[in-house]
């Protein structure tokens, strides 16, 4: 799996959100309210996605449909990862230490994050 640009990554979160097979025609009309991206830049990144398997398109009609062939799940575990490696040094202390730093992390997300280590 690669990492994906943010562009690309808008689209797969679209699709993502929709659970479902989705038109070329809903992608572009995301992508033109979010980016005022025009029909071509989305078709284009669309078939980039295709070519890094990251998306099956089936050609219905004039119309496209494009189903996400890896879950966002999976994605997320993946970018999850190499964030954690290559930012922090699979350091979880760095992780929570920068946000504490950066004022994005609150005393309520410390509980749950230690009532959630507790559970497990």
């Amino acid at each position: 799996m690669k990492k994906l640009p943010k562009t690309e990554l808008e689209i797969m979160k679209f699709i993502w959100s929709r659970k479902d097979t989705v038109s070329t025609k809903e992608v572009a009309k995301h992508m033109e309210d979010v980016l005022s991206w025009k029909l071509s830049t989305t078709s284009k990144t669309l078939s980039r996605l295709v070519k890094k398997e990251f998306l099956a398109a089936e050609r219905i009609g004039k119309q496209c449909y494009y189903t996400s062939i890896v879950e966002e799940n999976d994605y997320l575990k993946f970018e999850t990862k190499d964030f954690f490696n290559y930012l922090h040094g699979k350091s979880l202390k760095s992780i929570i230490s920068t946000l504490e730093e950066s004022d994005e992390i609150t005393n309520e997300d410390l509980d749950e994050l230690e009532n959630w280590i507790k559970n497990r």
